[in-house]
């Protein structure tokens, strides 16, 4: 008889739990619509207490909040502050921890914060997480040699995570053979460009296949400036001092342009670089 009470006792605690838990998920919802705003952030262990068996929901939720707020940056063409970034970040992070294969916020946070915030490290420590549950995933590697190999120039790290991504099923021919690449310092644009391409690919998301669609066009740019230079060297013995002696001497008819609204020119090391840092200004 008394472990019959205990039971109906358990039970009953858990459909109160259950209810609580499923009304927090609506008011959350309705908030959403009404509202949009940073705020707190919830930590990962009260969270994980609060969202007992809806955890994946509360993971949603989470997901879609940031991304709502960051949806109506976009449209209103308004930058990201510090501040904002870090708090889509911290929702990432708790997105995840709710849910450890929730793809969406490890693909999101990591290429929105690596391209759009330069929160490399912030980016990786997703991926790092993705890399533990979502073993069998070859993309979360991939991804994480691309920023050691692009962002943080490790060209050593970058080939290691390569090996990692061309163990697992779906990753095909390309990856150890751009991972011998990676071995030499050169061919650092073209690289880039190949990775991107193979990114693209694999990606579904309209708003990250802009992103990479955007910084593809700027690398090729910069790809076609380069060899253009390499191409004036070898007939003239000498290097150009800016871009537009390339067109005064009929290697290139024009200049391309930056997608993020800057403008290409030969630094002093000469290399081609962009005054926009190939981010929007």
């Amino acid at each position: 008889m008394r472990s019959l009470v205990i039971s109906i006792l358990v039970i009953s605690l858990a459909a109160v739990g259950s209810v609580f838990a499923l009304n927090i998920v609506s008011l959350e919802r309705e908030r959403l619509r009404r509202e949009e705003g940073i705020g707190i952030v919830m930590p990962s262990a009260v969270a994980r207490i609060v969202a007992l068996e809806f955890k994946g929901i509360f993971a949603d939720i989470i997901f879609s909040r940031a991304m709502t707020y960051y949806g109506g940056k976009l449209i209103r063409e308004e930058e990201l502050t510090g501040e904002e970034w870090d708090w889509i970040y911290k929702n990432m992070d708790l997105a995840t921890d709710l849910d450890n294969y929730f793809l969406d916020p490890y693909y999101f946070g990591a290429v929105n914060l690596s391209w759009g915030a330069n929160k490399v490290k912030e980016a990786n420590a997703l991926l790092e997480k993705a890399l533990k549950y979502r073993d069998w995933d070859w993309t979360i590697p991939f991804n994480l040699g691309f920023n050691h190999f692009y962002f943080l120039q490790d060209n050593k790290k970058a080939a290691s995570y390569l090996i990692e991504a061309s163990k697992r099923p779906g990753s095909g021919n390309l990856i150890p053979t751009l991972g011998a690449r990676l071995e030499y310092e050169g061919n650092r644009t073209e690289n880039a460009v190949i990775f991107l391409e193979e990114n693209l690919k694999t990606t579904d998301d309209e708003t990250i296949r802009y992103i990479y669609e955007e910084r593809l066009k700027a690398l090729k740019s910069i790809l076609f400036l380069e060899r253009a230079v390499t191409a004036y060297q070898s007939r003239f013995n000498k290097r150009p001092k800016k871009l537009e002696d390339l067109i005064a001497r009929g290697i290139i008819s024009e200049i391309p342009k930056d997608p993020y609204g800057g403008q290409f020119y030969i630094d002093e090391g000469g290399s081609i670089k962009t005054t926009s840092g190939l981010f929007h200004k």
